[in-house]
């Protein structure tokens, strides 16, 4: 019975060394892989493709549940069509939203001139594309009228989308009067009186 441990004795350093290099070891892909998972961010959100549109302008109410941008496919020319991509991006707590697209004179719109999103998520834009077609030159908007359902309660906000066409002439102010030596004439203040005139 007395031989016994020391049989056992040289196994021991052994086992030892043997625990000693399995724990010193690096952890194989399977264990690295949680940490990595963990590491990697977040996916984006698709409505940062509209990061680069323009913002359309709210009616200036506070509490807008919602905000547009907006893109034009080409910068807008008298007699050409172009097409102009709105996102509609909701704001927390929107359970649907609809919209109405309308121009003013000078433009035509054409395509749906109504949008409607149900079951919509915060922050995710909602797509819609129409054609607009300026018949002049000038500076133009076109009106966005949209409701927004929250928690059974309708809210309607209007916007603006603005745009150019081509280069409006500028209105100047006329220039003054000079006389002879081309010096400036000081218009003179027009004076009252009471007396009467001689004859």
């Amino acid at each position: 019975m007395k031989l016994l441990p020391r049989r056992l004795l040289p196994c021991v350093p052994m086992a030892t060394l043997v625990l000693l290099a399995a724990c010193s070891s690096e952890p194989g892909p399977e264990a690295a892989a949680p940490s990595q998972a963990a590491a990697k961010p977040t996916a984006a959100r698709p409505g940062d493709e509209t990061a680069t549109f323009a913002k359309a302008v709210s009616d200036g109410k506070p509490g807008a549940a919602v905000n547009i941008r907006y893109d034009f496919s080409a910068k807008p020319s008298v007699g050409t069509p172009t097409e102009l991509d709105v996102a509609f991006i909701p704001s927390a707590g929107v359970d649907s939203l609809e919209a109405t697209l309308s121009g003013m004179e000078g433009i035509t719109l054409a395509g749906p001139l109504q949008a409607s999103f149900n079951s919509v998520e915060s922050g995710k834009a909602y797509r819609h594309k129409l054609s607009v077609l300026p018949d002049r030159t000038g500076v133009f908007y076109i009106t966005a009228s949209v409701n927004t359902q929250i928690a059974g309660s309708m809210l309607n906000r209007t916007f603006s989308i603005p745009f150019v066409v081509g280069q409006p002439v500028v209105q100047q102010k006329p220039a003054p009067a000079t006389d002879a030596k081309g010096e400036a004439i000081e218009p003179m203040k027009a004076e009252e009186s009471t007396q009467p005139k001689n004859k």
